[in-house]
C-alpha cells in the first residue's frame, strides 16, 4: 500500500512540475482578441476546462484549453498559431502529419503578460467579418 500511494505521488509531482511549452520564435504571433470565458466544472469529475469565445483576424472562434483554472480576462492577447504536428510538442491534442485541406487542427500559444504560456486549443469556427475596407455591392436604381 504504502509503495503504491509512493509511486502515486511520484506521478502527480511529475504532472505538476512538467515543463510548460514555450514559445517559439520562428512561429507567427497572432492578435487574439477574447471576448467571453468562462470556466466550466463538470460535476464529479476533476477534468474541468476554460473555454474562450473570441476573434482572430476577424473570424469568430472558439477555444477550449484543459488544466486551466479560473475565468481568462477578456482583452487582446498574442498567441503563435500551431498548425504541425511536430510543432505540437508537448500537448495531447491530435494534429495530423498529413492534413486532408478541409478539416483544420490548430492550438494557438497564448503568451501571457506573466511571460507564461497557455495552448488554447481551436474547438470552434463561425462567421468571418465582412472586409470593411471592400466596396459595398452596388444597388441598382430604376
Amino acid at each position: 500500500m504504502k509503495k503504491l500511494l509512493l509511486a502515486l505521488l511520484l506521478v502527480v509531482s511529475n504532472a505538476a512540475f512538467a515543463a510548460k511549452p514555450k514559445a517559439d520564435p520562428a512561429l507567427p504571433l497572432v492578435t487574439v482578441q477574447v471576448v467571453f470565458s468562462r470556466y466550466v466544472i463538470v460535476p464529479g469529475r476533476a477534468a474541468n476546462y476554460q473555454q474562450l469565445e473570441a476573434e482572430i483576424d476577424g473570424q469568430q472562434v472558439e477555444l477550449y484549453c484543459d488544466w486551466a483554472n479560473g475565468v481568462l480576462a477578456p482583452g487582446a492577447y498574442k498567441a503563435q498559431p500551431i498548425t504541425a504536428a511536430d510543432g505540437a510538442k508537448g500537448t495531447h491534442f491530435y494534429i495530423p502529419k498529413q492534413p486532408n485541406g478541409y478539416d483544420l487542427f490548430v492550438i494557438y500559444r497564448f503568451q501571457l503578460p506573466d511571460g507564461s504560456t497557455r495552448d488554447y486549443y481551436l474547438v470552434g469556427l463561425g462567421p468571418k467579418k465582412p472586409d470593411a475596407a471592400a466596396p459595398a455591392a452596388a444597388t441598382a436604381h430604376p
